[in-house]
């Protein structure tokens, strides 16, 4: 486990050269598939290693990290299956995620379950058993707006938006229209989580049908708001410089470290 994230760090850090524009930080998503019946063995994976990102976080070693169940929706693509979870491990920086090429992840099992190095080992080391194939993007957060209030928690639901990009105009469009359209869901406590990433690179296994994710957390209350002329016209530019593809599915939030 430990060589299969010292690897991905090594994709990540490659995708990452000659990127120039300021990013509000990065994420590494990983798209798991499950082998048949391993839904509760791979839990029990991921309740072993929520302690350890947990020290991790308190060692500043990365801002947080969560895993999400995929939730009903209509697959991606055709030819493999779709995710069962996804993993976020999110970092303030480029820096501080190559502050985790050197973490010695049976040392930390150790301290934070109180096992022997053995142990830890073999927990580690079996720790990719219950999967089938995980898929994984390198994210480059480009914006976000969010509740002042929100609180990422157990059973939190966000959806999901695959966006291919038209032309060059498209990522402006979100950070300068669309973003405005959801901060103002926000104030109005119709929504509260707007992300909008990059994808800068992925495995070779991965989907490749789209260049960018936006990811939504819903609010409670209703938005009544109505757009000026001006801010429609913006409106429809932006829808033509991306193509959607349709219902991709929600996730709900099963551990999350913060």
């Amino acid at each position: 486990m430990k060589n299969t994230f010292i690897l991905l760090l090594m994709f990540v850090l490659i995708s990452f050269d000659g990127i120039s524009q300021k990013v509000e930080g990065i994420s590494i998503m990983d798209a798991v598939v499950l082998k048949e019946g391993m839904e509760e063995k791979y839990i029990e994976v991921e309740e072993f290693w929520s302690k350890i990102h947990e020290e991790l976080i308190k060692e500043g070693k990365k801002v947080d990290w969560s895993i999400w169940k995929r939730l009903p929706g209509e697959p991606v693509s055709i030819d493999s299956k779709p995710a069962d979870f996804f993993i976020f491990n999110n970092f303030e920086s480029i820096e501080q995620m190559q502050a985790n090429n050197d973490i010695d992840y049976v040392a930390i099992a150790q301290k934070v379950h109180g096992i022997s190095k053995k142990k830890a080992t073999k927990m580690i080391e079996s720790s990719s058993d219950p999967r089938e194939t995980t898929r994984s993007y390198t994210l480059s957060i480009l914006s976000r707006a969010m509740a002042q209030d929100l609180k990422i928690e157990k059973g939190t639901i966000a959806s999901i938006a695959l966006m291919q990009q038209k032309n060059d105009d498209y990522e402006s469009f979100e950070i300068e229209v669309f973003k405005n359209q959801f901060q103002k869901r926000i104030d109005a406590g119709a929504h509260n989580f707007w992300g909008f990433t990059r994808v800068e690179n992925r495995s070779e296994n991965a989907y490749n049908q789209f260049t960018h994710i936006c990811f939504n957390i819903n609010g409670e209350k209703e938005y009544n708001g109505k757009d000026d002329f001006k801010t429609q016209k913006l409106v429809e530019l932006g829808m033509k410089s991306r193509d959607m593809i349709p219902n991709p599915g929600s996730m709900e939030c099963v551990f999350v470290k913060q």
